[in-house]
């Protein structure tokens, strides 16, 4: 009886922590027809599938979703690719939603954390539709000679940059323990616009990091987040050094490669560098990849190296590029994407870039490509 009676009790254990990782979705999608509805879980960087969702001919649909552990989760509702809602979700949460197929309309109750994530959601959509608006407008008095007009907008949208950081600043210190900071701190205007992306803006993904370990010590988005504040304290010390650097020199980039090597540009001294910043999502930069191999297979038994690194933020793509574009050359990825340490030394702002560096370590050209290239790294082999 001893032991039917703990197997009873480990049975009801395992029942009841089971039921604990479990929340409920109960919903309708207005106008929904044969579409297909899937839900979706953030996995840091990427979303990946939960589930396939049925609804009836008025839209109704139910889901018992099963958590992967005590902290909250970022969940996502598609149709037809088309992304119609967003929740937050922590174990014996029952949340019920009203959306419509176009993602205009999204109702969320019976969970805090998902109103505030829909709040700051369409908060962010509309400042980003804004800004967006403005910059066309910049782009097209720029291009028309209309040099006051672009001039009117730039303030409009620097206005907007500032306005939107002081709400966002508003949202973390009035909303110190809630999930929804990890989407607002990496929120961007553009690739190349963080909205947090001043070196001051440390002390807030700190802020951020210390309330949620206290609170979601297991989550999963905390790795990341403390990846980021290491990355940005890199970028701090990085940018101290550079009033120490002499102008024969350049500043270090120390990087993983495509087998998690340790790669440092540095290791490169004495030889002719070609200094690459690249991303995989541009397909036009394969053809640059082709005339940097041309480049190679002729100079580099004369000296000729080339460093290259990926602003991408999926590593396993970069590394399949790496792989099936056989880039015979040290290529290097830290993940970080516009965040990326050596972005900030060397001035990045647009990709592709380039800098060419002698053998004692002078950067003496950036941007030069086709026969300037050729012609100048000749030259530089031969001294």
């Amino acid at each position: 009886m001893k032991k039917n009676f703990v197997a009873v009790l480990a049975a009801l254990a395992l029942f009841s922590c089971g039921k604990k990782q479990v929340a409920r979705i109960d919903g309708k999608i207005e106008g929904a027809a044969n579409g297909a509805l899937v839900l979706k879980v953030l996995d840091v960087s990427k979303q990946s599938i939960v589930d396939t969702l049925k609804y009836d001919k008025d839209g109704r649909f139910s889901a018992n979703v099963k958590l992967r552990g005590e902290s909250p989760d970022f969940y996502y509702l598609y149709y037809n690719d088309n992304k119609v809602g967003s929740f937050v979700l922590v174990p014996g949460d029952k949340v019920k939603t009203i959306c419509d197929t176009t993602g205009k309309k999204h109702e969320v109750s019976g969970s805090d954390e998902s109103r505030l994530l829909v709040s700051l959601e369409k908060r962010l959509s509309a400042t980003k539709y804004s800004f967006d608006s403005l910059m066309a407008l910049s782009e097209k008095a720029l291009s028309s000679g209309d040099e006051k007009k672009a001039e009117e907008l730039n303030y409009e949208l620097g206005s907007l940059y500032v306005k939107a950081k002081q709400g966002a600043i508003k949202h973390l210190y009035t909303n110190p323990n809630s999930i929804t900071n990890m989407i607002l701190i990496y929120h961007s205007f553009s690739p190349q616009i963080p909205l947090f992306a001043d070196s001051k803006d440390l002390l807030l993904f700190k802020r951020v990091y210390d309330s949620l370990s206290v609170k979601f010590p297991e989550s999963v988005y905390l790795e990341r987040l403390k990846e980021e504040i290491a990355n940005r304290e890199n970028i701090e010390m990085f940018n101290s050094k550079i009033a120490d650097v002499p102008e024969t020199g350049f500043p270090e980039i120390s990087l993983p490669d495509n087998k998690s090597q340790l790669q440092k540009l540095s290791d490169l001294s004495g030889k002719v560098v070609i200094l690459s910043f690249w991303t995989v999502t541009e397909t036009s930069q394969r053809m640059l990849n082709q005339e940097y191999l041309d480049l190679y297979r002729k100079y580099n038994s004369q000296g000729l190296e080339i460093f290259q690194v990926s602003v991408d933020t999926d590593k396993t793509a970069w590394a399949t590029a790496v792989k099936e574009q056989k880039l015979p050359w040290i290529s290097v990825c830290d993940g970080q994407g516009p965040n990326s340490a050596p972005l900030a030394v060397y001035n990045v702002t647009q990709i592709p870039v380039n800098f060419l560096i002698d053998k004692s370590g002078t950067i003496v050209a950036r941007d030069v490509y086709g026969d300037k290239l050729e012609s100048t790294i000749a030259k530089l082999v031969r001294e």
